[in-house]
């Protein structure tokens, strides 16, 4: 018999050969980065077993307190179940095959990760993972279903549309102003300034700094959102590296904050459900991640250019929205020039995902490395 509880990312399991009175074998499970289950300890920390994993699952080396613990351990590779028969690693839609680097059978989403069906985390074993087997297939949308959607919206209801950026990239900067450019609406825009005071504009830091390293695009975006910030209301949020964000609302409104705006903030703002350990040490409260849940998430969408995105998991090891209360809905969107590498992902609440955009919405996985990437528009206005 065996007993297991998951506690977080960490397993106890609980273990007895018979039903009699035989006491039962604590076995505290510890992981990698992948959630590979790599060493065993007993309720003294004593280790009962360690195993080495070869990139793609096979076992490289596995010693133990003896013969009989190492085999009665179940969890192994990213924290999956192997047939010791087949050797094959069991995820729920798929199997994976070790010694073949592969899955054993297609897609069953068909070719909306690539044409190669069996491959497993495109070939990137030592940082992603895919827990359930498959990715997760949502609508594309066109820029003008966007525009025409979040503008017939605001016709009667206030939204914040949220932009997530890289501090060192430009693409969080040009959707803001594209998204500038396509409204009919006179809205806020709400900049992440961190080291403002709250009543502070944002005004008062906006000077693009010159630098020989810096992109030109970037230069330019910047110089465009501080004009942006000259002919509309503009606000800070982010005050104090993050110290409270329900704070910066109730600041903002002291203000004369009202309506619709637009936020641009930095991307992990919007998708993590962690404090990092930079956030931590900077005294961040916790309810800067994810900032549009804790400021309104009945009326905030998030906006992620893909290149942004793309930045972001590859600096993640998915474990950002492990504690993610509730279920986000999402839609990708062509970007204004239609090109693949500029579309951007939408995400949200249920209500107001359905709210603007109908029934193009789809649940998107808590995991967004199973999320596939963006077909042609499916639903173009």
């Amino acid at each position: 018999q065996s007993r297991t509880l998951h506690i977080g990312t960490h397993i106890l399991s609980e273990s007895s050969k018979d039903n009699t009175q035989t006491p039962y074998q604590t076995r505290y499970q510890l992981n990698s980065h992948l959630q590979s289950n790599t060493l065993e300890l007993d309720d003294k920390a004593q280790t009962l077993s360690y195993e080495h994993y070869y990139p793609y699952g096979g076992t490289a080396l596995i010693a133990g307190k003896n013969k009989t613990q190492v085999q009665q351990k179940r969890y192994r590779y990213t924290g999956k179940e192997r047939d010791d028969g087949s050797g094959l690693c069991y995820y729920g839609a798929r199997y994976l095959a070790p010694w073949l680097t592969r899955w054993i059978s297609p897609d069953s989403a068909g070719a909306v990760d690539g044409l190669n069906l069996y491959a497993y985390v495109k070939n990137n074993p030592l940082k992603y993972t895919d827990p359930t087997g498959h990715i997760v297939v949502i609508p594309t949308i066109s820029w003008n279903n966007l525009t025409l959607a979040t503008n017939t919206y605001m016709n009667t209801k206030k939204l914040y549309l949220w932009v997530g950026e890289s501090h060192k990239t430009p693409d969080g900067k040009e959707l803001l102003l594209a998204l500038d450019h396509s409204t009919v609406h006179n809205k806020n825009i709400v900049l992440e300034i961190t080291g403002s005071i709250r009543g502070q504009r944002p005004s008062a830091f906006m000077v693009a700094e010159y630098h020989p390293n810096k992109p030109k695009r970037l230069i330019e975006a910047e110089r465009s959102i501080e004009r942006l910030t000259e002919n509309r209301q503009d606000y800070c949020i982010g005050s104090g590296n993050w110290n409270n964000v329900v704070l910066d609302k109730e600041s903002l409104e002291k203000q004369g904050f009202k309506g619709s705006s637009d936020f641009l903030v930095g991307v992990r703002h919007l998708l993590s459900h962690e404090l990092t350990d930079v956030a931590k040490e900077r005294l961040a409260h916790k309810n800067s991640f994810p900032a549009h849940w804790h400021f309104d998430a009945d009326a905030s969408i998030a906006l992620i250019p893909i290149l942004v995105l793309n930045i972001f998991l590859n600096m993640s090891d998915g474990t950002f929205r492990k504690t993610m209360q509730g279920t986000e809905f999402g839609v990708w969107i062509e970007s204004a020039d239609g090109l693949a590498e500029h579309a951007i992902l939408a995400l949200g609440k249920q209500h107001i995902m359905k709210d603007v955009f109908g029934d193009a919405v789809k649940e998107i996985p808590q995991n967004l490395f199973e999320l596939a990437r963006p077909k042609p528009a499916t639903i173009v206005a």
